[in-house]
């Protein structure tokens, strides 16, 4: 991990959408207990860096680059396919939209996806290299699907890293906020344990997987 003083950085918010509140559709049991204050706390901390940072947004603004990423599902069934209600607070609502806590503000992106990967027919990898972003920070749902392919495809397609003049590759870095995102239990196998294996599969090979008060003080401190 770096500052984002002195490496461009962007956080990528992944499916924090209202579809994920379906009582039985995702499993019986959530990951992450702190997931949506950690989520919270890394958003303000982004905002109120780029608010100390003032307007700029070129390559060498220190400001960063905050991307939201909505899942629209072509699966008959999802509560995040289009037109998918869900109860809220003992409302109905759209299973699309984002949860309260995460809404977008101007100037933040929303990019739609159909697939798992935040990366395949969004636009998105476009738009970070267009701003020479070096650092990713990933978080958001789920854990083990969405969050866990994106990463690996930013891995893959070497979304953050650059050639310096000699010649040489800068991989950049990508980092999982690991108590900014969260998943359910799948068959015998309870939430934490996915979560866990899940990040551990990332911790590494694909990524740094790190703490979300980790990652305050040093990109955001």
């Amino acid at each position: 991990m770096k500052s984002a003083n002195t490496a461009k950085t962007a956080l990528i918010v992944i499916d924090i959408q209202d579809g994920f509140f379906h009582p039985t559709h995702w499993g019986p049991s959530r990951s992450t207990p702190d997931f949506e204050k950690n989520v919270a706390l890394l958003l303000k901390a982004a905002r109120e860096h780029n608010k100390k940072q003032g307007e700029g947004t070129g390559e060498t603004s220190n400001t960063v680059v905050i991307c939201h990423v909505h899942h629209h599902s072509t699966e008959p069934n999802s509560p995040l396919r289009p037109g998918a209600q869900v109860e809220v607070n003992g409302k109905l609502v759209e299973g699309l939209q984002p949860q309260s806590f995460v809404q977008p503000q101007q100037g933040e992106p929303l990019f739609i996806k159909n697939v798992h990967s935040s990366f395949v027919g969004t636009g998105l990898e476009a738009y970070l290299k267009e701003r020479g972003v070096r650092q990713l920070v990933l978080l958001g749902l789920t854990t083990d699907h969405c969050v866990n392919t994106t990463t690996r495809f930013a891995n893959n397609l070497g979304v953050v890293s650059a050639t310096d003049p000699n010649g040489e590759i800068d991989e950049g870095d990508i980092v999982v906020a690991s108590d900014a995102c969260a998943t359910f239990s799948r068959g015998e196998f309870d939430a934490e344990t996915v979560h866990a294996v899940h990040l551990a599969s990332l911790k590494g090979e694909f990524a740094q997987v790190e703490e979300t008060q980790d990652i305050l003080h040093i990109i955001f401190g």
